[in-house]
């Protein structure tokens, strides 16, 4: 920050300073030792004093009323100049997206209003500074917005202690603060899609972990003895039928539980029901579910075609849902509704059972719901019903013509 006192705008500050006291103190100095004027002859001493002691008593009145308006004269903006804000907006184009971001803006925005303290913060509590912190400088701070969603905040310190900034300089502070929100705004919607990203290779990579270790543990080894089996059912099938008999009873049940993981697996990667049935017709099934109580689904006579991650997530959500109904809520009758707009899949689950307890704390199946929802960027909630019964009520986005 040093090198600014070496700038042109630094030069040009002291060389009006210097004029302005020039111009003041000659004339002082002229007229008070010329008021006797003697030609050719130097003015009394006692003269000379005065104009020196007159000088000193005034200098320091006159500097604090010339220094805080050269200031303005050679560095305050009175209006947000729109080349000052397309320089910072050039800056911040290309400034880099992590930790000296911050380091950068308050670099720039230090350059650009020619303060001696910028420091600029988020909400997580991030801050960087440019400058010196000094307890007789005036600090404008000033909110660093996006649209109404409030990023982070901009503090500056005055040039001249007890002089705060002018009001068309506080005007540039905002305009600028405003170009910062759009950076850091974005800034952070990229650390967040970062981070999405991160969870999306996160969650694949234990899916791919859970199949291998079912395929491993389960499957892998069946499969190995089947073909044991196979090699002994070879040797015994002519030379003891009776033992043979036995090999392909035990051959024959190795493989229905061998079938029966490979339906699991399949079932945990998709619903089968969902490209037999669609998402309509698998909803239906889960009548089966309910033990004594109907089971009603309110929807559109016809869905259009849905992302498959939509279909599994409210598929699962309702299974779970109505499993619930059937193993806590005692209820009679259960109600499925689906609505689709442009935007929003809305489904509800509602019972007409004992509803939710007082002491109610939500369990693995709430959880498991809830992420489900959340994964495509929804949400999930659980509620009493009036006059007794429980209704779930997912919100997931969905964009489809309609």
């Amino acid at each position: 920050m040093m090198r600014r006192w070496f700038d042109g705008s630094a030069l040009l500050y002291w060389l009006l300073i210097g004029l302005v006291l020039f111009a003041y103190m000659a004339p002082v100095y002229v007229a008070i030792t010329q008021t006797f004027p003697l030609h050719d002859v130097a003015p009394p001493l006692a003269l000379n004093l005065l104009a020196l002691v007159v000088l000193l008593a005034t200098y320091k009145p006159v500097w604090r009323w010339v220094q805080p308006r050269v200031h303005h004269v050679v560095y305050a903006a009175d209006e947000p100049n729109i080349d000052v804000i397309g320089q910072i907006s050039n800056t911040l184009a290309g400034a880099p997206s992590d930790s000296s971001m911050l380091a950068t803006i308050a670099e720039t925005i230090a350059q650009i209003v020619k303060v001696p303290y910028v420091q600029v913060g988020l909400l997580d509590g991030t801050t960087a500074a440019v400058g010196t912190a000094r307890p007789a400088l005036v600090y404008t701070r000033v909110d660093i917005t996006y649209g109404a969603v409030l990023v982070g905040w901009l503090e500056v310190g005055s040039r001249l202690p007890g002089e705060p900034l002018t009001n068309g300089e506080y005007q540039l502070l905002n305009h600028l603060a405003r170009q910062v929100g759009i950076t850091l705004h974005a800034a952070q919607l990229n650390e967040a899609l970062q981070a999405s990203r991160e969870q999306i290779v996160t969650a694949r990579e234990e899916e791919r972990r859970r199949i291998r270790r079912d395929l491993h543990d389960g499957l892998g080894p069946t499969l190995a003895g089947l073909r044991m089996q196979l090699s002994a059912l070879r040797h015994s099938l002519r030379s003891d039928p009776d033992t043979a008999e036995i090999v392909l009873d035990s051959l024959r049940d190795d493989v229905r539980a061998a079938t029966a993981d490979i339906r699991r697996l399949v079932y945990d990667l998709r619903p089968p029901l969902l490209d037999e049935h669609g998402l309509l017709g698998s909803i239906r099934h889960l009548s089966n579910i309910l033990d004594g109580a109907t089971l009603t689904l309110d929807a559109p006579a016809t869905l259009p075609l849905l992302p498959a991650a939509v279909e599994v997530a409210v598929y699962r959500i309702a299974s779970e849902a109505v499993q619930n109904v059937a193993k806590h809520a005692n209820a009679s009758a259960c109600t499925v509704q689906l609505a689709l707009d442009v935007h929003m899949l809305t489904l509800r689950v509602t019972d007409n059972g004992t509803g939710l307890p007082n002491d109610y704390t939500a369990g693995v199946g709430f959880a498991s719901m809830r992420e489900r929802a959340a994964e495509l960027g929804g949400q999930l909630v659980i509620e009493p019903v009036p006059g007794g019964g429980t209704c779930i009520m997912a919100t997931i986005p969905c964009r489809v013509r309609v």
